[in-house]
């Protein structure tokens, strides 16, 4: 765990500071661009949204809070996210929670729509509209608090929000312009082997237990998505390729995900060793169809039935993505093979997860092809060629056996 107000973490931090600000020592230029996007943000992101937050109506100000969640990332930061938003919602158990996510009906995966829970699409709202906004994917940022609503109706909540507030504060180099600086955070905790959450459990000032799971709501598994895709009453695993459906691939391999032929060995030891057990593969629109699995539903299933699918499974089997973090809130398992992303950053301590550590991870080092691309400048992952199908067998043959 780290211990954020602690001299040697404190020594760590003003170090990081000061390599993000060393280009500017001595070049002018440096330093008036960082002074200009600070000032940018500042103008259109505070002032510009503050003055049409006047202009346009707002939610109704009845005797509940209104609190807006832009919700960054993927399906899985939304899913890990949803900790901070359970901890807000015991505190706030009337208030209505609006969600607006990078990935379109993501928040309709982790909670049920009704008066409490509405979900935002279109342009990123006016978060100055509602009486508190948050702002979260690795690090958890407070962007708006009206005070008075909030001593009035939910006084509960001002020590969280102060404390919250001052923490931010405290690391505001890498929260402030969060958009810049998110992914220095995150190389920070992999660095200290900690979870993704450390950062937010700290910033939002609940303090929560990063390894917390759970169950989704009932009708976020409705057993009627079994019936729809034939699979009621059957013996199933899931996997998938690991592909990011927000990602465009153009002809290329993520280094995170296996080869489709390293599937094809998997599948086919699987069955051999089970054949009474269905192999089913999800994905989204971009995920390769593998045509070696028994059912094959990639681009074929809505964002919101995967809950139910996966939930339905004996176990998962899948690299690091989006739906291994969302095993987090259901019953079933996931075998998970990891490659360049941290297995302490990202793996979840109720699944099995795999990495045969042959190299650093090296997530987040080289900007935006880092999904692509090795650090080193290797075609592929070693630790990914390290973590062959014969290893993920015995692994998923532990789990169905034991």
């Amino acid at each position: 765990m780290i211990d954020w107000t602690g001299d040697k973490t404190r020594v760590e931090l003003r170090e990081i500071k000061t390599t993000l600000e060393m280009y500017g020592h001595d070049c002018r230029v440096v330093r008036w661009a960082l002074r200009y996007r600070f000032l940018r943000n500042k103008l259109w992101w505070q002032y510009r949204r503050k003055f049409l937050s006047y202009l346009h109506k707002a939610p109704p100000r009845d005797n509940r809070l209104h609190v807006y969640f832009h919700l960054r990332g993927g399906i899985g930061d939304c899913a890990a996210n949803r900790i901070s938003i359970m901890c807000l919602r015991e505190l706030l158990p009337d208030a209505v929670f609006y969600f607006f996510t990078d990935t379109p009906r993501a928040a309709e995966v982790l909670f049920v729509p009704d008066d409490k829970h509405v979900f935002l699409t279109g342009k990123t709202p006016l978060w100055y509209r509602y009486d508190l906004a948050f702002e979260i994917c690795l690090s958890f940022k407070t962007v708006h608090v009206n005070w008075e609503r909030a001593q009035k109706l939910a006084p509960q909540i001002i020590p969280v929000l102060k404390k919250g507030l001052a923490r931010q504060a405290q690391l505001n180099f890498l929260v402030g312009d969060n958009y810049l600086t998110d992914e220095v955070l995150g190389r920070f905790m992999a660095a200290h082997g900690e979870s993704q959450l450390a950062a937010q459990s700290y910033l939002s000032g609940f303090d929560f237990d990063v390894d917390t799971t759970g169950l989704l709501p009932a009708p976020l598994l409705d057993p009627a998505v079994l019936q729809k895709y034939g699979l009621a009453g059957k013996k199933y695993i899931t996997i998938h390729s690991g592909v990011n459906s927000l990602i465009s691939l153009q002809g290329r391999q993520p280094l995170k995900c296996w080869t489709t032929d390293k599937w094809r060995t998997f599948v086919a030891l699987f069955k051999k060793e089970f054949p009474d057990i269905l192999v089913v593969q999800l994905g989204g629109n971009n995920s390769p169809v593998f045509d070696f699995a028994d059912i094959s539903l990639a681009g074929k299933t809505a964002l919101t039935e995967m809950p139910a699918i996966l939930n339905g499974a004996l176990l998962h089997v899948d690299g690091e993505s989006g739906l291994a973090q969302l095993t987090r809130w259901l019953k079933t398992k996931a075998v998970v093979f990891f490659a360049h992303t941290s297995l302490y950053c990202f793996g979840l301590k109720k699944n099995r997860n795999l990495s045969a550590g042959v190299c650093r991870p090296c997530m987040w080092l080289i900007g935006p092809n880092w999904y692509f691309d090795c650090a080193l400048g290797y075609p592929s992952c070693k630790n990914l060629e390290a973590t062959t199908p014969e290893i993920v067998l015995q692994a998923v043959r532990e789990e169905l056996t034991h």
